[in-house]
Formats: structure tokens, C-alpha cells, sequence
């Protein structure tokens, strides 16, 4: 048996800019936006990069989804606030607020959902926070699975890989630790799926089926190789060699979708 369900959240948002005026109209915008789509939402603003990372270790940072970040501030800059963010939070949305687009590719480094240069206006607030909504949405689905006769939900993006071995179906996930840099992973297993089952109920934009046994989360994978891709959990996932060129080509397909949609 396999269900798909999605969870409702409270929104929290981080405002960081050392501008008070600027600080101060962009938590006006997200304000609204938040009202007029009749979202609950709580905000904390900082006026420097050092007091928020100060705050970092007594914010529930697992609840925190947002975080609008300058990246030109005196002192620890955006940029290295987002560095110190992805130590322990890879699912916060960043969003960079900026005069200049110089620093583009180091947004790419710390996974900035977006840019948005000043003068910020609504318009520029709302789609940004669309994206993040849809995006939300998107992670915080999840499969619900039979094993060892216990119903185990598990986040879509939690999942490193699937694959089928002996009649069995592993679910190979993300640890569940505060350390997000361990290599070591859960193992969920399931008899009673199949891996054709299993990929009917799987975001197609993030999952491929690289091979007859095996489904990769295409968020985790580090580099591709000639017959293999490698994951940054340090997993090694078979490339089929039928159709070789078309399962690369997929992979490519989505770095590029990532890249478009900064």
C-alpha cells in the first residue's frame, strides 16, 4: 500500500538587511502578501548578519522557511550568512536582496532560491513568495509505506534513492539527525511494493529511474560519471545501458531548470 499526502505549515520568515528603511519596507511587503492570502505567518528581522547568526542556535531553524537576506552589509555579508544557514538547514528557502547581480554565482553555491534587486516592489515580493509556496508544497509531500506491518511516512525529499533487490523494495533516506552532514542513511524496507508502484507516486521534475531497479533523488546527486551517478551521501547508483544518453540527458534537463529558476 502507498498513499500521498501533503502537510500544512505555519510560515516563518527572516528579514536580514542593515538598510532600516529597507529593512522595514521589505517586512511591510511580506506582511501584506501574507495577509492577503490569509497565511499565518511569523517574522524575525535582523539588522546584521552577526545577530542573526548569533540567534541561529536558539531559533527553531527546522521551522524557520524563509530567510530574505542583503547581501551587502557591513561586516558578515549575506552571502556568508547563507554559508552558515546551509550548516544546518538545506530545506530554508534564501531569498538574496541585492544592488548588483555581481555575486550571482556565489548565491548558486548556497542554493538562493532567488535575487531580487532593490528597489524591491510588491510585484517582485509576491512572485518570489509564489515560488516558495509551490516549492513548500512540493517538499513537504510524502509516501506513506507498509513496513515490518507499521504504516512509515516518509518526506519525498528525505529520499536519497529506491531501488528493488530480491523482491524488496529499500527506501534508502536521508539520516534523521541534527547533523545533516552524515554520510549514513535509513533503510526503509517494504515487501509488498514495487518500484513501478513506488515511482506513480514520486515528484517526476526530482526522481529518475536510472536503471530497472534503481530511482534517484536528483537533489542529491553530486556527479555523473560514465556509468554511474554518485550521490552525496557517497552512494554509487547504476546508469542502465539501454538508453544511456537519455537518462544523462534528463539530469542535465533538471541542472538546467535549477539553474534557470535562481
Amino acid at each position: 500500500m502507498i498513499t500521498v499526502l501533503c502537510y500544512n505549515i505555519l510560515m516563518k520568515v527572516i528579514v536580514c538587511d542593515d538598510n532600516p528603511e529597507d529593512r522595514y519596507y521589505l517586512h511591510s511587503l511580506i506582511n501584506r502578501y501574507f495577509k492577503e492570502n490569509n497565511c499565518p505567518i511569523e517574522t524575525s528581522v535582523y539588522k546584521n548578519g552577526e545577530s542573526l547568526i548569533k540567534d541561529l542556535g536558539i531559533l527553531k531553524t527546522e521551522d524557520l522557511k524563509i530567510a530574505f537576506l542583503d547581501i551587502y552589509m557591513p561586516g558578515i555579508n549575506g552571502i556568508n550568512v547563507a554559508k552558515k544557514i546551509r550548516e544546518t538547514d538545506t530545506d530554508m528557502a534564501i531569498i538574496l536582496t541585492t544592488t548588483s547581480l555581481d555575486h550571482a554565482l556565489d548565491g548558486y553555491s548556497v542554493q538562493a532560491l532567488q535575487y531580487l534587486v532593490k528597489p524591491v516592489s510588491y510585484t517582485d515580493v509576491e512572485k518570489v513568495l509564489n515560488s516558495c509556496a509551490k516549492t513548500f508544497a512540493s517538499s513537504l509531500r510524502f509516501i506513506e509505506v507498509i513496513s515490518d506491518r507499521l504504516k512509515v511516512k516518509i518526506l519525498l525529499k528525505d529520499i536519497l534513492y529506491i531501488e528493488i533487490y530480491d523482491h524488496t523494495c529499500y527506501i534508502h533516506t536521508m539520516p534523521q539527525t541534527e547533523d545533516i552532514k552524515t554520510k549514513g542513511c535509513k533503510i526503509i524496507e517494504s515487501s509488498r511494493l514495487t518500484l513501478q508502484e513506488v515511482e506513480r507516486h514520486l515528484d517526476k521534475t526530482n526522481f529518475l529511474k536510472t536503471h530497472r531497479s534503481f530511482i534517484v533523488n536528483l537533489r542529491y546527486v553530486k556527479n555523473v560519471n560514465e556509468n554511474n551517478f554518485e550521490l552525496t551521501s557517497g552512494a554509487t547508483i547504476p546508469i542502465r545501458r539501454n538508453n544511456k544518453l537519455a537518462v544523462k540527458q534528463a539530469y542535465m534537463d533538471y541542472l538546467f531548470t535549477q539553474t534557470r529558476d535562481m
